[in-house]
């Protein structure tokens, strides 16, 4: 049997941790907002219009472009480790299916703290993904825009069914996360995710999005895309910031003349989900042309080291989210938890930077690595890795 090991931590590609490291931040803003909600769904609280204005700024920035990005990323990993698994000699497809069957487990244990987890979303949509691995590189990025493309129709026909919504489960939800208790609030995360978020506008057209942007994710890698970025001219990634920016605009506007004037346009074809991959692409592209033309180096340096923890990250926010709000419900305005949710980030930029110096990997990664290969993998690092890890980030 051929040994096979995991890809060291040398030969990542560098904006890829960037991105993660950035997505990790959308993703934690908008949850602590979404347990702010939580907490205050049956209070009728009157906000000034300079916080509805930052709420408007925040989830157009920030809302579902964490983890659509997490996906394209997550379909980039994927195309590199079945490659490397392939020519191994191994097979992916048992080799991935058993990945994926442990994120499962991983994302199991962080719905007990937070019953918006996406982990189970990804192991799931990541053996669906399996059977798209043979096709060219040209099929899967026709694939991948065409469902992300036609999605938002299939929404508006389920919409207007009324089958997109199931206010029962939202009510059990509340009935078990209202009884503010340790043992009640984990039941009702629970209850979120594996009864509520099995509606059809989260089982399918949440899945559906994410599997349009696991196949970009794929088309991407195969293609070099991110290793080709950084040799292209300046001009090329500020043309992708320009026009996204536009498009973005453009169905911003329109959604809200839609709204405004009260017509029709989302009975047949529902603008949400284009303006999340807009958004997230105009902000992904924007990182990458501030990090390609040199500025904010420190910063950029803490955001790979934060990227290269992504799940341990992910995990330890949602504990610390149980804890503070979900456990303690301190009565906070919704400027507090972002801000909260901002320091907590900064917290992890530090710590993941610390971390790093003594260990390999996150934790949750070493143990995911370890489970994945069965074989053990040193997480400590020894005395010489230390030194030269440090040489790199001084």
């Amino acid at each position: 049997m051929i040994e096979i090991k995991p890809t060291s931590q040398s030969q990542r590609e560098p904006i890829i941790d960037i991105l993660r490291g950035w997505a990790l931040f959308s993703v934690a803003v908008m949850n602590y907002s979404t347990i702010y909600s939580w907490n205050n769904h049956s209070n009728e609280n009157e906000t000034d219009s300079l916080t509805e204005t930052f709420k408007i700024i925040f989830e157009t920035l920030f809302e579902s472009k964490g983890w659509t990005l997490l996906a394209i990323l997550f379909g980039y990993g994927f195309s590199i480790l079945l490659k490397k698994i392939s020519n191994d000699g191994q097979s992916h497809y048992l080799f991935f299916a058993k990945r994926m069957l442990w994120l499962f487990v991983f994302g199991f244990v962080n719905s007990l703290f937070f019953g918006g987890d996406i982990l189970n979303d990804y192991a799931l949509m990541g053996i669906i993904l399996l059977g798209f691995y043979n096709l060219s590189t040209k099929s899967l990025a026709i694939v991948g825009a065409t469902i992300l493309i036609l999605t938002p129709a299939l929404q508006s026909i389920l919409g207007n069914y009324h089958l997109l919504f199931t206010p029962k489960y939202r009510d059990t939800f509340y009935e078990l996360y209202n009884h503010n208790s340790t043992f009640e609030s984990i039941k009702a995360n629970l209850f979120m995710r594996y009864k509520w978020m099995l509606r059809l506008s989260y089982s399918i057209i949440l899945h559906l999005i994410q599997l349009g942007c696991f196949l970009l994710g794929v088309a991407l890698q195969r293609s070099n895309f991110f290793e080709k970025l950084g040799n292209e001219p300046k001009s090329f990634i500020r043309k992708i910031v320009i026009y996204s920016f536009l498009i973005s605009v453009i169905i911003y506007l329109l959604q809200n003349e839609v709204e405004k004037n009260e017509w029709k346009l989302n009975e047949y074809y529902n603008l949400y989900y284009p303006q999340v991959i807009s958004v997230m692409i105009f902000t992904t592209s924007l990182v990458c042309w501030t990090y390609y033309s040199g500025y904010g180096k420190s910063a950029f340096k803490l955001l790979k080291i934060t990227g290269k923890m992504t799940l341990t990250n992910y995990i330890l926010q949602n504990i610390i989210a149980f804890i503070l709000f979900i456990n303690l419900r301190p009565n906070w305005n919704w400027q507090s938890y972002i801000l909260v949710g901002i320091v907590i980030y900064i917290f992890q930029l530090f710590f993941s930077k610390w971390w790093l110096t003594k260990y390999n990997y996150g934790f949750f990664e070493w143990l995911w690595r370890c489970l994945s290969y069965q074989q053990w993998i040193s997480l400590k690092k020894i005395k010489s890795d230390r030194t030269t890890l440090s040489k790199t980030h001084g």
